[in-house]
């Protein structure tokens, strides 16, 4: 199966400190199916059994699967292109994410990631109907974005790519909240 990847990518977002011990989760898509991090799996110590297969077009076979799976179906069925869905807890980006609309990057990677939108008028809650529902169009213009004060989603053709940009997202912000310190 998938296993090696998401083994390999939940280890990285581990080490770079995006996600605490059972926060975050990821999925790849392949036809009719998506492969999704169980709920509560530590993506930093992957097994196994630590991936879910279900439906990509309803929640027949959801049991088991990340609480955000709502999310990332939404997002697989609202933008056919992407192949890979990471969901991360970026401290620096969750930190900005209070005080933007709109977190704008001022480093060379901005080039890539000009501009990171936060969905704000969606109250708390994993996997809810308000983000599923409005968090595709978000990424239908962006490869990244956030959810206030909670965490981001990346998408990409795989789970490297999708992780690359929840990394480089997360080191712009940290770029920019220090920037904000020293301004103070």
């Amino acid at each position: 199966m998938y296993y090696s990847d998401f083994q390999k990518y939940g280890k990285m977002l581990w080490d770079h400190q995006l996600i605490h011990m059972t926060s975050g989760n990821m999925s790849i898509r392949k036809g009719g199916t998506l492969y999704v991090t169980r709920t509560g799996s530590l993506l930093g110590a992957l097994g196994g059994s630590d991936i879910v297969s279900v439906n990509a077009a309803n929640t027949l076979r959801d049991k088991g699967a990340s609480s955000e799976t709502p999310v990332h179906r939404a997002i697989y069925l609202a933008n056919p292109e992407v192949g890979s869905v990471v969901h991360a807890h970026p401290p620096y980006a969750t930190a900005l994410s209070w005080d933007f609309t709109v977190i704008k990057p001022m480093d060379s990677d901005s080039l890539y990631i000009p501009e990171v939108p936060v969905l704000t008028d969606c109250p708390y809650g994993e996997g809810s109907a308000c983000i599923a529902e409005q968090f595709p169009k978000l990424l239908g213009d962006h490869k990244v974005a956030m959810i206030r004060g909670h965490g981001a989603f990346a998408v990409g053709k795989d789970l490297r790519e999708a992780a690359g940009r929840i990394s480089m997202m997360e080191n712009q912000c940290r770029l920019l909240f220090l920037r904000r310190q020293l301004e103070k």
